[in-house]
């Protein structure tokens, strides 16, 4: 095993540990739990046998997995970016809301 391979397993170990110590703070459910650790287990899986993805990698087109995985990565970022942003605009509303209702209801 080559040395990025394994801390490659160390990070996969960490964030498995991780998302197991939030899930029992109540701060995931157990469908994000599950999700979580699935994930990580497909990343440890992707870890350990690197030439598994060239099946995938063929398939859309690239000729090497970190090619694949930069443009997964990308969209996956900018997916996330935007739900971020979605859901701060949410909150940032419900927290102008209650201000003004406070506000309000001292005058």
């Amino acid at each position: 095993m080559m040395s990025v391979q394994i801390l490659g397993i160390l990070f996969v170990l960490w964030m498995t540990y991780l998302t197991f110590f939030h899930y029992r703070r109540k701060e995931f459910t157990f469908w994000e739990y599950s999700f979580w650790q699935i994930a990580w287990l497909g990343l440890a899986a992707v870890i350990i046998f690197p030439k598994s993805t060239s099946f995938i990698t063929r398939t859309f087109g690239f000729y090497r997995a970190l090619d694949f995985l930069t443009v997964g990565a990308i969209i996956l970022l900018l997916g996330v970016t935007f739900r971020n942003y979605v859901l701060l605009r949410r909150l940032q509303r419900q927290l102008e809301y209650a201000v003004r209702k406070i506000a309000l209801s001292k005058e």
